[in-house]
């Protein structure tokens, strides 16, 4: 068994972040065994595997997934292992070399094309059964999104939420969206297709139990029809 790791000095002293550390396996099961977390706002952009888990279900018996936004590839690893192909997107090299290492360590890294370059123009090259989007929802550190009691998807920095989803519905209607929990539901439904069912998931938060960190909107036959 390899050892415990040392907290890293720049997460030592930094009480935000100490929390992410305290819970890491939540993050990456495998974070023990080298998995990396290239800049501090990976540590609290990354999906929990729980959530990443849940959401790779939603793909189950598709070919091909894009994931639109794929930081260290918490969510790529997780739709690698439940479709043939995942189209990983990503803007910042560093991010894309993590994640790279970190679905090597998950023995996924065969099953996803790494992508360097800005969503918006890398998604009118690319067709596939399915988008992930797990996009940056402002610029600014440690924003607290949960605080709005509206989040509105059009003031998204650096790019606006109905903007980004419009270019995912170019490439599939078969869109999963990861939003703040305090996003309004009429604006996510307004992105629909007229008569278009939309399902919505409030995500559980395994840091704070019996609280949501997020809002998943799903369209196409992604949602359940009940």
């Amino acid at each position: 068994m390899a050892p415990t790791p040392e907290i890293p000095a720049e997460m030592a002293n930094d009480e935000h972040l100490n929390k992410f550390w305290v819970k890491r396996h939540q993050l990456f099961s495998k974070i023990d065994e080298g998995i990396e977390m290239p800049d501090s706002c990976m540590w609290h952009m990354v999906t929990p595997e729980p959530n990443a888990i849940e959401h790779a279900k939603r793909f189950k018996g598709k070919k091909t997934v894009v994931d639109g936004f794929g930081g260290c590839g918490g969510n790529t690893v997780q739709l690698a292992k439940v479709v043939d192909k995942v189209y990983y997107v990503e803007l910042n090299p560093k991010r894309l070399e993590a994640a790279k290492k970190n679905a090597r360590i998950y023995g996924v890294e065969h099953k996803i094309e790494f992508i360097l370059g800005d969503f918006l123009e890398v998604s009118k090259t690319l067709k596939a059964d399915g988008v992930f989007l797990s996009p940056l929802w402002s610029t600014r550190v440690n924003n607290s999104y949960n605080d709005y009691v509206d989040f509105d998807i059009r003031n998204m920095e650096p790019i606006p939420g109905d903007i980004i989803f419009n270019a995912a519905r170019k490439i599939s209607k078969n869109v999963a969206f990861f939003m703040p929990v305090t996003t309004p539901f009429h604006q996510l439904s307004q992105l629909a297709d007229a008569g278009e069912h939309v399902e919505f998931y409030n995500e559980p938060n395994p840091f704070e139990v019996g609280t949501a960190m997020a809002l998943s909107a799903y369209y196409g036959d992604l949602a359940k029809k009940y």
